[in-house]
Parts: C-alpha cells; structure tokens; sequence
C-alpha cells in the first residue's frame, strides 16, 4: 500500500504545476471532495463528472464514488484546515513576489494547487473490496 501512495504522489507533483492567485484577491477558496476510487467497473457518481477526466488520468481506477465533501478559505500567509469525512487536509496560503500561493497537504503529501485546475490527492486503502481513498482539491 505504501508502494501505491507514492507513486500517487509522484502522479500529483507532476500533475499539478505551482500555483498563484491574483494579489489583489489576497485570499483563496478552496474545496475538497472526498471520494473512494474502485478497479471494479461501474457508473462513478454523477457529482464527480467534472473530475471523471481528472480521477482517471492520475487514479487509474474504472469507478469513483463521491463520500463528501467541504471548503475553507485561506489568505496569504495564512494557514486553514478542511476537514472532510474524517480526513484532514492543512492548507497553506504565501505571497511570493505580489501572488499569493497555496500548497495543501494531506498524509504527508504536499501539492501546490492552481485555479481552474483540480488536483487529486490519493491512496489510502479504503473498505474492504481494494478501493482507496482520494480527495480532489479546487481552488477558486
């Protein structure tokens, strides 16, 4: 399982390019959608078909069930935390040269996460029928 959350992580820091957000909005809303990915075929949650495309590409799961889901803001040089369905994800805003930057974090993963784009952070074993975990993050 550990061999399966780093490959998932590595997956992550190439998909998910560093992030900066306007400085005049000096803050960042971020949403994150808990999900449970499965090698089972099947229909995924009509919820998720904005991030079917997203979940496949970095999951290579057949079906996604969404288990819930929340959002925090976060301002530069600020820190929040999203808690969703047990699940702790710390946040962590930075103004860098006028932009401000989030990087999340999630058992012991650290992403940047840009607007527009969703990033997939996965790979705890889920249940018993070898599903994991995986949480997408959207900033706005």
């Amino acid at each position: 399982m550990r061999i399966i959350q780093l490959v998932l992580a590595a997956l992550l820091v190439v998909a998910a390019p560093h992030t900066t957000f306007a400085a005049d909005r000096g803050q960042a809303s971020v949403r994150a959608i808990l999900i449970a990915a499965s090698k089972e075929k099947g229909p995924s949650d009509p919820r998720l078909s904005p991030y079917e495309g997203t979940l496949r590409a970095n999951l290579r799961f057949e079906s996604f069930r969404f288990l819930g889901e929340s959002a925090a803001s976060v301002s530069g040089g600020g820190t929040a935390t999203i808690s969703v369905g047990g699940q702790r994800i710390e946040l962590q805003g930075e103004n860098s040269g006028g932009r401000m930057q989030i990087k999340v974090s999630w058992g012991g993963v650290v992403v940047p996460v840009s607007p527009g784009r969703p990033a997939v952070l996965g790979g705890q074993a889920y249940g018993n029928k070898g599903e994991v975990t995986a949480i997408i993050v959207i900033a706005n």
